[in-house]
């Protein structure tokens, strides 16, 4: 009798640990694959209003506009980033004495926005400065986010570290602004000795879509003009070895 009662025990007993064990695999899984990365198509501006600061004064004119996710922690994050231009202008003509009436500086950004799914969305911003008629610079900045998760995306968060994945992101970008007549031709072969010197921090700015990696330099870099961004646009069939193996093109 008593060796019934030990084995029913036992056998309870392994029950309970078998369930335990289903428990932590399931969860494990929901774990792993809650950091799955699955590009899909997506409506681009769902979800995301558009905000805009529009000021002037005696020496100065503002035109921003810039998104507002439903996260508000990112909000302040790309708030904070538009803010610093701002304090940066107002530092600057502090003590400016304007001539006339075309002689006041002006600042505008805008921004396009991309997304690779619902959850996961670059904004690229547009920044230009002038003073009347001339432009005084121009420049790029991008900020990609998982808006579920709270979080920065960067290169190397969908990039395998284990490859050389910046090495050849840069061989593609040289590549392709060779076949840019337009560029100087002495300024392009100092930049490209600039990229061969300096890889990881090659790039001015890059945004993710559902097909298309693009990377983004400012033309002070290339050119002598001050209002022309390149962009490299990369399919990302055309890059999937370098990929993590928790990034999927198009679910598949």
């Amino acid at each position: 009798m008593i060796n019934k009662a030990s084995n029913f025990l036992n056998q309870k007993l392994l029950l309970l640990i078998f369930a335990y064990c289903i428990i932590i695999a399931c969860f494990s899984f929901i774990k792993t694959n809650s950091n799955i990365i699955i590009f899909s198509e997506t409506d681009i501006n769902q979800d995301i209003n558009i905000e805009s600061i529009v000021y002037t004064c005696e020496k100065y004119d503002i035109t921003i506009y810039y998104p507002a996710t439903k996260n508000k922690k990112i909000n302040k994050e790309i708030k904070y980033s538009i803010d610093k231009y701002i304090y940066k202008l107002e530092n600057e003509t502090k003590y400016y004495i304007k001539k006339d009436s075309d002689d006041k500086f002006n600042l505008h950004i805008e921004y396009e926005t991309k997304k690779i799914n619902k959850d996961i969305v670059s904004f690229i911003f547009f920044v230009n400065y002038t003073q009347g008629k001339s432009i005084i610079d121009s420049e790029i900045i991008t900020k990609t986010y998982n808006i579920k998760q709270e979080k920065k995306l960067e290169l190397h968060n969908l990039f395998d570290q284990n490859t050389n994945y910046i090495f050849e992101l840069c061989n593609i970008s040289k590549e392709t602004l060779l076949k840019n007549s337009a560029i100087e031709q002495k300024k392009l072969n100092w930049f490209i000795d600039d990229i061969n010197n300096s890889l990881d921090k090659s790039f001015d700015g890059y945004s993710f879509s559902n097909k298309y990696l693009f990377l983004y330099f400012n033309s002070n870099k290339i050119s002598s003009k001050y209002t022309d961004i390149y962009e490299i646009k990369i399919p990302w069939d055309n890059i999937t070895h370098l990929l993590k193996k928790n990034v999927y093109i198009n679910g598949v």
